[in-house]
């Protein structure tokens, strides 16, 4: 009588830890979907935003929108620069799917500002920028808009971006790293969190 008592507390022992596994293993997978298709947390580090963002900063990135529409004009968004070690994983490089969901480990991201998009050309003069042959309007810029590497004035096609930093004068942007393909973008900062007396949305 003893031993079947024991047996059946041993069985709902073993039944209540097999359902914390499981409901641990549905949370980690559910938070993995959330951070690599919804939703991000990043940290913004060096001056290239300034004064939108500031080191230290940290922001919600916004991912699913651009399943459903492209890039629009002042989107400040978070892009791949440089590929991380897991994309040298050939698991990994293979399934995009695992590639999104799982932390990038090395992996080079900027964040910018949406400038231009298909369609729309872009020049440069005397510090100032042009879209279509008028003077683009902006009051989130630190410094002129010099030109750097690209050669202008340059017309973006179809599934890119011209993105350059608010702090014009301290940014590697599409003036150096070239257009932006949508596929490089990893979505769209649309809150700071951190630090609390700036919470709120970035536009």
């Amino acid at each position: 009588m003893e031993n079947a008592e024991n047996r059946h507390e041993s069985q709902i022992l073993a039944s209540e830890l097999f359902q914390w596994v499981k409901a641990i293993f549905i949370a980690v997978i559910l938070a993995l979907l959330i951070r690599g298709f919804v939703f991000e947390p990043v940290q913004v580090l060096g001056p290239s935003m300034e004064d939108t963002l500031f080191t230290g900063q940290r922001l919600v990135v916004y991912k699913l929108g651009y399943y459903f529409h492209a890039p629009a004009k002042g989107d400040i968004i978070v892009l791949q620069y440089e590929e991380g070690l897991a994309s040298k994983i050939p698991l990994i490089r293979d399934l995009p799917f695992i590639k999104k969901a799982f932390p990038a480990v090395n992996e080079v991201d900027y964040i910018k500002r949406v400038i231009a998009v298909p369609g729309d050309t872009v020049d440069l003069a005397d510090g100032s920028l042009l879209i279509n042959g008028k003077k683009y309007d902006e009051s989130y810029t630190k410094g002129l808009t010099y030109k750097q590497i690209l050669d202008f004035p340059i017309t973006v096609p179809p599934g890119k971006v011209f993105v350059l930093g608010d702090n014009r004068q301290n940014s590697t942007d599409s003036r150096t790293i070239g257009l932006i393909e949508y596929n490089r973008i990893k979505g769209k900062a649309i809150l700071r969190i951190w630090p609390l007396n700036s919470f709120g949305s970035l536009y």
